[in-house]
């Protein structure tokens, strides 16, 4: 099971064995448990991006970048959520927009859904956000400025922090 990865990956429909195939020699990627994503790790993550953008993998729907991976039970994920999401918080300036995203796939039994995580989560960042910058913090859940994505499958969970560049520059960079 790989601890340390950087990159979360979304094969095109059914083409999660042609991506891995595909990936074998840019990093260490292997299947989540789930269809159709695969979590990697790759040394250079501009290069990897740039090489998803130029098409080199065709069976690839999407890459999340992530800078902090983890596991988590389920019990106390919105806890370490919490504690984790922290260390963005001098990322942000007061005029920038904020978004929060949350995606989880697998083990979702006795579980908090993908949205109550997100509300929970992101009202806890907006509240930090607030008592921060003495103001309350703008909201972009379409285009914000810096964006917070945490991809959930089973108990691995992975942070990703996206600027609205890296998502003007890099089409493969998709999230809900």
């Amino acid at each position: 099971m790989l601890e340390n990865w950087n990159v979360f990956v979304v094969a095109e429909r059914d083409g999660e064995d042609e991506l891995l195939e595909e990936l074998i020699e840019d990093g260490e990627f292997e299947r989540s448990g789930v269809n159709d994503i695969l979590i990697g790790n790759v040394d250079e993550i501009v290069e990897f991006l740039d090489d998803a953008e130029d098409k080199k993998y065709s069976h690839l729907n999407h890459v999340v970048p992530i800078d902090d991976a983890f596991s988590a039970p389920p019990d106390n994920l919105t806890d370490v959520l919490k504690s984790r999401i922290a260390r963005y918080i001098d990322e942000f300036d007061p005029t920038d927009t904020f978004g929060f995203l949350v995606e989880r796939r697998g083990q979702k039994e006795n579980v908090s859904s993908s949205r109550e995580v997100e509300n929970e989560v992101g009202g806890y960042f907006y509240g930090l956000l607030e008592k921060i910058h003495g103001k309350k913090p703008k909201e972009n859940r379409k285009n914000p400025d810096k964006l917070i994505a945490i991809e959930i499958v089973g108990n691995r969970c992975g942070l990703g922090f996206i600027t609205r560049e890296m998502r003007e520059k890099y089409s493969v960079i998709r999230v809900k």
